[in-house]
């Protein structure tokens, strides 16, 4: 999400009539997009701007996207001097990246305000997709922003925004423009992407979207990121299985194998629940492959807990996980509980999942 964003302010940039430069050193202006999910992205950013201060105090520097958006909320709840002490020169959320290049190009950061909503009405957004050009063969598309779901332990809906979804015509229009320039493959965007619906009414679902892109010559594969548990349906699972334009590589986050931490989680379903849909899942095609997230140590997991979802793992044997040590997040509840389980746990923890995909 946060590369295909990058994209969105480089041709934003091009447009403007700024030129790339080949290195740091070269550059004029630096802009970094950054993500916010997990502590350590926040502390990797918090160096690299001490670093650029360090070294490239002359640079005009934009601190963007979600890091960025969660010193605003900070400072909005009247947290001050939050990232007084950083090196930069504008700080601009997710929802206003395309205000950047104007910004960059006329000097006045109140510009921001008339391009601030674009992520919600999508004013700008089909002319940037059309600007950009596939890689590979390949083209990525944002279906969706933000997200309703406020999981416990995750910021996103906090510095995203509540979820939207961008209209079908947009899409279908710029995968169409995708194909004319060579794509062969997409890949659809969004923080929940099965909960997709077009906002102009109707029935234009995720299923839908599946199905009417499929149908575009010279589309020989759709892939989608990331998919929620709790919203694949049984209409979906038959979209999949049945039409062969559509990935059988599915990421489905599951987090952890206990049903108390599942809760915690507010995570919306169970352990029986997700082992009753990957079971759809792989009785509706025989090639399907299955990726998951896991969170170790999140407050109050137990060895028991922890136990579960290694037995999760023995069950559904997934084809790859992606492994991470729970960090809090502001805003969210689960910041509010205390971070009971040691980092040293939490390291033997995840190396013991890690052990276990291994095996």
């Amino acid at each position: 999400m946060n590369f295909h964003d990058s994209g969105l302010i480089e041709s934003g940039l091009l447009k403007k009539g700024f030129h790339q430069a080949d290195s740091v050193n070269d550059a004029d202006i630096i802009i970094f997009n950054t993500c916010s999910v997990r502590d350590h992205a926040d502390h990797k950013i918090v160096s690299e701007l001490g670093r650029l201060k360090k070294n490239h105090s002359n640079k005009k520097v934009v601190l963007a996207g979600c890091f960025a958006k969660q010193i605003e909320l900070r400072n909005k709840a009247g947290a001050n001097k939050t990232g007084a002490s950083l090196f930069f020169d504008y700080c601009l959320g997710p929802d206003e990246v395309l205000s950047i290049p104007d910004i960059l190009k006329y000097g006045n950061e109140s510009e921001k305000d008339a391009y601030s909503d674009d992520y919600k009405d999508f004013g700008l957004i089909e002319e940037y997709f059309y600007d950009k050009k596939p890689e590979n063969g390949a083209a990525a598309v944002k279906i969706t922003e933000g997200c309703n779901n406020f999981c416990s332990y995750c910021i996103v809906p906090y510095v995203r925004g509540e979820e939207r979804s961008i209209p079908f015509e947009i899409i279908y229009n710029t995968i169409k423009k995708q194909v004319s320039k060579g794509a062969e493959e997409i890949l659809l965007l969004g923080q929940n992407v099965n909960s997709y619906l077009s906002p102009e009414g109707g029935k234009k679902d995720f299923c839908f979207l599946l199905n009417a892109l499929s149908e575009i010559e010279g589309i020989f594969k759709i892939k989608f990121l990331t998919s929620h548990p709790k919203d694949f349906n049984d209409g979906l699972i038959e979209t999949v299985c049945g039409n062969g334009k559509i990935s059988k590589e599915i990421h489905l986050p599951v987090q952890a194998g206990s049903d108390r931490i599942l809760s915690a989680m507010n995570r919306g379903y169970t352990r029986k629940d997700y082992l009753r849909l990957v079971e759809k899942l792989r009785n509706g095609h025989s090639d399907i492959s299955i990726s998951t997230d896991i969170i170790v140590g999140f407050p109050g997991e137990t060895e028991e807990d922890f136990q579960m979802t290694i037995s999760l793992m023995d069950e559904v044997k997934f084809d790859f996980i992606f492994g991470f040590k729970y960090s809090p997040r502001p805003f969210t509840k689960a910041f509010e509980i205390a971070d009971d389980v040691s980092l040293e746990v939490k390291k033997e923890r995840l190396e013991r999942i890690f052990q276990k995909q291994k095996k």
